[in-house]
């Protein structure tokens, strides 16, 4: 079972794990004996290592590293005699390492990319992706192969014009199944489900297809006579288990809750996985596949929450345009007065193809610091989203703003007319496609008092062309720039900095320098942009931080900032940013070198 980037060997006695320690050139892999409390390190490859499987029996580890660069280019590279060619992605291959004797081998090597590894129950077969390299954009050329561990005879399963995820072969071998993102026929841009494949070469089946659950993840059962699918409905995801013959779907869970990290255990038939409700950030079951029932494992949070008051969330509906009905999740100010109105912060969710849950413990949108802070808070899952179906998430085809932003003020109407929201105190947040909402929305109304946009889009030509991620964007728009007779008036039209003149809203803007899904360029152009129309204004770029912030630090500052903004702008109120002691270390006194 998978534990971070390490992976639990199957006997228990321990797990190896990837770790860059001093004397490592690259990432390598570790072995931490649970037994002897010791860490030893298995192997010495010349690149860096980067997944991780175990053989049944314990004795081996198949892994996928880079190919390694001859001597010669390698050396000119380091001496910065050569700058590599940009989109000069390595072929990644997989090695086997016998872990009593630490000899490595190749199996599979070539003139292409092994993506997405995985093992049979049995430990014979490999199971992974071909692709023609390993540049991200291109995983939709790639196709399913096996490999014998013990002949190395390799077997083409698929082949087709879309990417396969979580490849499984089912226990006897004979069949295979995967996640994919396209409908029946092999068309693009549709909710994810698993697919069935009964023999290399055969016709392929998508499960469930007229249901609206997105497929999160899956497992064979322990016979093959069926799957386990970790199910996205929307604010919620449940496990499932879904019987091949007859077509039965049965809902192993309920309630209020989203499970993360789902893993099964076929020997010892257990599921585990993170229960995340209202009242926990989550921790680790064991689920009783039968009742459906939790067995807590561990009980991480509940000395830190014991003192702490937090928020009641709760589904709530709406009517938007076009009569579709949208669900969000409302969580309620703490010490909620049903005789008051609220200011109300509106948290657009990432993706788009994604939806807000139950829970939300999420460092970019700290529900339950807005609620003590007085907000109320609304997550709405606007149309684009997941776990709604096809036809939902399909809206933004041809169109990326076609109603989600209706969908977003449908919502905030809505909780004024509830008369939870203050109409003349609501705030749009949002971060990735949260903010592309929002930089919508800031253009769009001027009834927000206040907004924050994180790594949102501003020019969405800009944008397909400087992101890592463009493939499912020429569905939305239409088609590439750089085609010939472009949709360019698409892309200019959902473009959000064609329309920064209008912006009234006072807002913050936060991306980060190294990031390569929404580059910095597109805060720089809106902040610009709205800085020029006169609204009050703020940018920060986060030094070396990717599309997310990984640093502690900066995702706290970002927090005590955007507090801030939202006091002086919505409420009027002094804030007091909120820091750990070590950003405020005693003063030395420079003759003693005390602290005073």
């Amino acid at each position: 079972q998978s534990l971070g980037n390490g992976v639990w060997r199957p006997d228990g006695k321990g797990f190896a794990v990837l770790l860059e320690r001093d004397a490592d050139e690259h990432e390598q892999i570790y072995f931490f004996d649970s037994n002897a409390n010791a860490l030893t390190r298995l192997t010495t490859h010349p690149t860096k290592v980067e997944s991780l499987h175990w053989s049944p029996d314990s004795k081996r580890i198949y892994f996928v590293a880079p190919a390694e660069r001859d001597a010669q280019t390698k050396r000119l590279l380091e001496a910065d005699w050569v700058i590599p060619a940009y989109d000069d992605y390595r072929h990644r291959e997989v090695w086997q390492l016998d872990v009593g004797s630490g000899a490595t081998r190749q199996l599979v090597a070539g003139d292409f990319s092994v993506r997405r590894l995985s093992l049979s129950r049995d430990g014979t077969q490999l199971v992974y992706a071909r692709a023609p390299d390993h540049a991200l954009n291109r995983g939709h050329e790639a196709d399913v192969w096996t490999t014998s561990v013990t002949t190395g005879e390799h077997v083409r399963w698929t082949r087709n014009d879309y990417a396969e995820y979580d490849l499984a072969l089912a226990p006897d071998n004979r069949t295979l199944a995967f996640v994919a993102t396209v409908n029946a026929s092999g068309a693009p841009y549709y909710e994810d489900k698993v697919f069935v494949q009964r023999a290399a070469g055969g016709a392929v089946e998508r499960l469930l297809p007229d249901s609206t659950m997105e497929i999160m993840r899956f497992a064979w059962d322990r016979t093959g006579a069926g799957l386990y699918l970790l199910g996205n409905t929307g604010l919620r995801t449940h496990l499932y288990h879904y019987e091949l013959t007859s077509g039965q779907l049965r809902e192993i869970t309920r309630g209020d809750l989203t499970l993360k990290d789902w893993q099964f255990d076929a020997v010892a038939n257990r599921h585990v996985a993170i229960r995340v409700d209202a009242t926990t950030p989550g921790d680790v079951v064991l689920i009783d596949p039968d009742s459906g029932t939790f067995e807590p494992l561990t009980d991480v949070y509940a000395p830190l929450l014991a003192d702490i008051a937090l928020p009641q969330q709760q589904a709530v509906r709406w009517r938007s345009r076009g009569g579709a009905t949208i669900e969000g999740l409302l969580v309620y100010p703490i010490d909620y007065d049903a005789g008051k109105r609220y200011p109300l912060a509106v948290v657009t969710h990432g993706g788009p193809r994604s939806s807000s849950q139950f829970g939300s413990w999420n460092r970019t949108r700290y529900v339950a610091v807005l609620a003590g802070q007085g907000y109320a808070v609304l997550l709405p899952n606007h149309r684009g989203g997941t776990g709604y179906g096809d036809a939902f998430m399909r809206d933004m085809i041809k169109g990326y703003f076609n109603n989600a932003h209706h969908d977003v003020m449908a919502g905030v109407d809505a909780m004024i007319k509830r008369g939870i929201a203050d109409p003349d105190q609501l705030i749009a947040m949002g971060w990735s496609a949260g903010g592309h909402m929002v930089n919508k929305l800031i253009t769009f109304t001027d009834r927000f008092a206040a907004a924050s946009s994180g790594a949102g889009a501003a020019d969405w030509l800009s944008m397909y062309a400087e992101s890592d991620v463009r493939f499912n964007r020429q569905w939305v728009f239409g088609g590439e720039p750089w085609q010939r007779r472009a949709p360019v008036a698409r892309f200019r039209r959902d473009s959000s900095i064609q329309e920064a003149w209008r912006v009234t809203t006072p807002t913050l803007f936060f991306s980060g320098e190294n990031d390569v899904r929404v580059p910095p360029t597109q805060s720089i152009m809106m902040y610009r942009g709205v800085r020029a129309a006169g609204a009050p204004t703020a940018l920060y770029v986060a030094d070396g931080q990717p599309h997310n912030y990984r640093k502690p630090s900066f995702q706290l500052f970002k927090i005590n900032r955007e507090l801030a903004w939202y006091a002086q702008h919505v409420r009027q109120v002094p804030y007091d940013a909120v820091l750990p002691a070590a950003a405020n270390p005693p003063q030395t006194d420079p003759a003693t070198k005390e602290s005073p």
